[in-house]
């Protein structure tokens, strides 16, 4: 069986979905199938000391498209793909090539299956949200695509289609050849031994409650000079926009000391061991790849109560606050700072969501589709 995994992903740092398929492409080997990999060209996705040369290197053919030609050239290469490769499956993640399968999944003989990585918005009625997806999957059904969810009320709302709900899995594998120790990393940072730092990942700031993060670290900042932030994923240095969007929601001065923006890297698990806490202040999650890489390191961590997170509850370290509340916000944090790094259950969550049983249950859907 050939799969070819098409995917609007080109970040610089791989993460857990780059290791996650690969893993997968790893187990499929073991079983005499093949992945393949079609991905965006930008200058995150170039060959040469990428992760996507880390794909190639594991032996996984990978295919650069430039996205900016027009459509019918895109279609053109992606069934030239197909064609040549045998393609058995095309899985389609983060909303790449969505419309050309609704268009074209009739006439192809390879099966689509489309992966839903988001929660529903915060910003919208979930009632007309669940409706649009049921209604999708009329459309979905009709054209003979399967869907798979991350979030399980997501996949109930895609009642008419072919659908699974599989949670994410991690992966410890990452792009680098050592993990730096907890030391190592906290003398890049620039930390202090007294300085204790609170992690916050967050590409999309609202809905990530970026704002509620600089409050409720600002409360702690005042009480103790030696509380942080730290913020991943908005640039080092950050867009002026996303400087803008801290001061008018916050009222903060987005340049104090106190706040660091740090830089993506290969290896987050060093950044979960140097800090003190992590930080997961979203408004709507589907799964948090950021929560379970905490987790996984020992970290404490403090969580908005929100349905996409709730699994992480059962973690001995996680403490929950109201979700918009800064004020509770800052008092989870206190609590997980004290904490600090004694034991917990963290191994028995890990194996919860190990990567190889994600691998597994992709596996059976790619058969039995």
């Amino acid at each position: 069986m050939n799969v070819l995994i098409a995917a609007e992903y080109a970040t610089p740092a791989s993460g857990n979905f780059v290791a996650s398929v690969l893993e997968l492409g790893i187990a499929m080997r073991q079983h005499g199938d093949q992945l393949m990999f079609l991905l965006p060209r930008n200058g995150n996705t170039t060959r040469e000391g990428s992760w996507v040369e880390w794909l190639e290197e594991n032996g996984f053919p990978v295919y650069l498209l430039d996205r900016r030609i027009p459509e019918a050239e895109q279609l053109d290469t992606l069934e030239r793909i197909l064609r040549e490769r045998e393609v058995d499956v095309l899985h389609l993640h983060f909303a790449m090539f969505h419309h050309l399968a609704m268009q074209n999944a009739k006439r192809w003989s390879t099966k689509i299956l489309i992966h839903d990585h988001m929660d529903f918005a915060e910003t919208s009625d979930v009632r007309k949200q669940k409706l649009r997806c049921f209604l999708r999957s009329a459309l979905y059904r009709k054209n003979r695509i399967s869907i798979v969810s991350v979030n399980p009320e997501k996949n109930r709302a895609y009642a008419l289609a072919r659908h699974w709900y599989v949670p994410n899995g991690l992966s410890l594998r990452r792009n680098v050849l050592e993990s730096d120790t907890r030391e190592t990393c906290r003398d890049e940072i620039g930390l202090a031994p007294e300085d204790r730092m609170v992690l916050f990942l967050g590409w999309d700031v609202h809905r990530k409650g970026l704002d509620i993060a600089v409050k409720a670290v600002e409360m702690l900042h005042r009480e103790n000079p030696h509380i942080l932030l730290g913020i991943v994923g908005i640039g080092d240095p950050p867009r002026q926009e996303r400087l803008d969007y801290i001061q008018q929601t916050t009222g903060i001065c987005p340049t104090s000391a106190w706040i660091r923006y740090l830089p993506s890297r290969e290896d987050m698990f060093a950044y979960h061991r140097a800090v003190d806490v992590y930080l997961s202040a979203s408004r709507s999650e589907a799964f948090s790849y950021g929560l379970l890489e905490a987790i996984s390191q020992n970290t404490p961590v403090a969580v908005s109560d929100i349905k996409g997170t709730s699994w992480c509850f059962a973690y001995d370290k996680a403490v929950a606050y109201a979700t918009e509340d800064a004020e509770k916000c800052a008092q989870a944090i206190q609590t997980a700072l004290q904490m600090g790094r004694k034991p917990s259950n963290c191994e028995q969550l890990v194996e919860s969501y190990h990567i190889q049983n994600w691998c597994d249950r992709m596996m059976q859907i790619y058969h039995m589709l």
